[in-house]
């Protein structure tokens, strides 16, 4: 018996729902698995999907990085992150934008926020490529290197090596606790007599355009915290009353 014509939108509609249905019945239990860090691309080839637009491509690999851990509505550990392949997206975004400070932001407080030295030892050596620039206030990475290494490590050797990059930053915005970094690391470390001899020079060598609130802060750690500490060296003049 002939198919009447106004049955067929319903016949097709049970056929395509019973379609529906079965797909869904076999492949409900599956869920998308996470591959890890993806690879990354070269840096020739790095902003070909953007037409050459390397601004463009920037801002795309920064979001793809913000979020590459959160798939099929889960979220992925930082420890569960290749670290090594991270510090590569670091350093393509740092070619692609070496002003930009999307990235910077996201390997110092978003990635750095994992108790890790193996892995962490990747986002200093970013931080400390983007924080040795003198351009701005590139440098502030390298204080948040500091931080990590000090506070979330518990490593003072390591702390200390990013602060001595710290301070050897030539810009000429660098602020004075960022000069002072090493001699505050020092003296934790029980070197009072290496921290005392940066910061009298910082005292001596800026005297003229420190503020004199900053005079006065140096010269109270030195002869409050440092001078206390010392074995030979003698008294400066300004801690004698």
């Amino acid at each position: 018996m002939p198919i009447q014509k106004n049955k067929i939108p319903y016949i097709c509609f049970s056929f395509f729902l019973l379609l529906n249905i079965g797909f869904w019945w076999q492949t409900h239990k599956v869920q998308t698995q996470w591959g890890n860090v993806p690879r990354v691309p070269t840096f020739e080839k790095a902003s070909l999907f953007t037409l050459g637009d390397k601004q463009f491509a920037y801002r795309i690999y920064a979001l793809t990085l913000q979020n590459i851990g959160s798939i099929g509505g889960r979220g992925v550990s930082l420890k569960q992150y290749d670290y090594e392949t991270l510090k590569n997206w670091f350093f393509l975004a740092d070619y692609l934008d070496p002003k930009a400070d999307i990235v910077p932001m996201l390997a110092a407080h978003y990635f750095g926020a994992i108790e890790d030295a193996d892995k962490l030892q990747y986002v200093f050596d970013y931080l400390s490529h983007v924080g040795a620039r003198p351009d701005g206030e590139k440098w502030r990475w390298l204080g948040h290197g500091v931080f990590l290494a000090k506070h979330v490590l518990k490593d003072n050797d390591k702390a200390l090596e990013m602060a001595q990059l710290l301070a050897s930053n030539k810009s000429p915005d660098l602020a004075d606790w960022a000069k002072q970094m090493p001699a505050f690391i020092l003296q934790e470390q029980g070197q009072a007599e290496l921290a005392y001899k940066i910061m009298l020079n910082i005292l001596i060598s800026n005297i003229d355009t420190l503020h004199p609130n900053e005079i006065n802060y140096m010269q109270g750690y030195i002869c409050d915290t440092l001078v206390p500490e010392l074995t030979s060296t003698p008294k400066p003049n300004f801690c004698i009353e």
